[in-house]
């Protein structure tokens, strides 16, 4: 049964309309017109009319004017023509000017109206899927479009940022501190425009990003950030998403408070074949989160595998479970 979906059959004929319920209704949910003009009227009031059916010969409008009208209220809609005459100019306006997917020729039978709506309802379907399809297409390419976009500002001349870091690391060169600070800054920088989001990385390749942005965040935070990594050094054939750890920690950082009367705990580990990104939860007030790294990192998993990390808010604590991958 499919009482769900939505038929519209028209025919100024009453007797043809009781037939046509009395025959269908049991299976899908029959709405009927005695005119095209009401038949337009009802196509304004309903969505998701899956099937049209009506009949030609009806006075003040036809079937073909009626159907070529009902493009504008319900585009996506399979259309079938009822007709008593079979002519050949009939079938061609029929076709250019109402969309008419199939012909009854009167008098129909119930065995072949069925033939018929199931057919219909099946290309119906497709039609549907096909659009579904479509449009998550689109999504995607504008999505990926964005991230090339965003990678492209990133890529601005970046060799005046080099050229600058180079000089800066020249005029310092009595504070070894310092110079550690702008090499450290220099290769972060210089990962953020070679990652591709649509590539994997080695973790370890990760990991030392890692190690040189807790580096670079010490500084500013001192002993108000504690990094705690326990990742065993046994994992060089695993790969994760380019980029997938720096964005979980920076989102660490951003969300909570950091300070060294609440120090931020950040614990990094493995258990098999997931990576654990840990941190005690002290949101801050000011700071509003719309999920949007989540988002990302769910859609870039989903590119390379149906293994999609999780994510848990506790009382106290913030975790994010990762799986890691091998590339084939």
């Amino acid at each position: 049964m499919q009482k769900n979906i939505k038929i519209l059959f028209v025919d100024d004929d009453l007797a043809s309309i009781e037939y046509f319920k009395t025959s269908f209704t049991d299976n899908y949910d029959v709405l009927t017109a005695q005119s095209g003009r009401e038949g337009l009227d009802i196509l304004q009031k309903h969505e998701n009319i899956a099937l049209i059916l009506t009949d030609h010969r009806m006075p003040q409008m036809t079937g073909i004017s009626f159907l070529t009208k009902s493009m504008k209220y319900s585009p996506d809609s399979m259309r079938i023509l009822i007709t008593g005459h079979s002519e050949n100019e009939l079938v061609i306006r029929a076709i250019n000017e109402g969309h008419v997917f199939y012909f009854i020729v009167k008098p129909w039978s119930f065995i072949d109206m069925s033939i018929a709506i199931k057919y219909a309802l099946e290309t119906f379907n497709l039609r549907v899927t096909n659009k579904k399809l479509k449009l998550l297409n689109e999504q995607n390419e504008r999505e990926n479009i964005e991230v090339q976009l965003k990678n492209l500002q990133a890529q601005i001349n970046p060799h005046f940022l080099f050229n600058c870091l180079t000089n800066l690391y020249a005029l310092i060169d009595e504070n070894k501190s310092a110079q550690l600070f702008v090499k450290k800054l220099s290769l972060m920088y210089r990962f953020m425009l070679e990652q591709k989001v649509d590539q994997l990385s080695d973790l370890g390749n990760e990991q030392r990003v890692i190690e040189n942005y807790f580096y670079l965040q010490k500084v500013r935070f001192e002993e108000g950030l504690i990094v705690s990594n326990q990742v065993s050094e046994n994992l060089e054939e695993f790969k994760i998403p380019s980029g997938t750890l720096l964005l979980l920690v920076e989102n660490a950082i951003k969300h909570n408070i950091v300070s060294q009367k609440h120090p931020l705990h950040v614990l990094i580990k493995n258990d098999q074949d997931f990576l654990y990104v840990i941190n005690n939860y002290q949101p801050k007030a000011d700071v509003i989160s719309m999920g949007v790294g989540q988002q990302n990192i769910m859609k870039r998993y989903a590119w390379f595998t149906n293994r999609l990390p999780e994510f848990k808010t506790s009382k106290n604590h913030y975790s994010v479970k990762i799986p890691l991958l091998k590339q084939a």
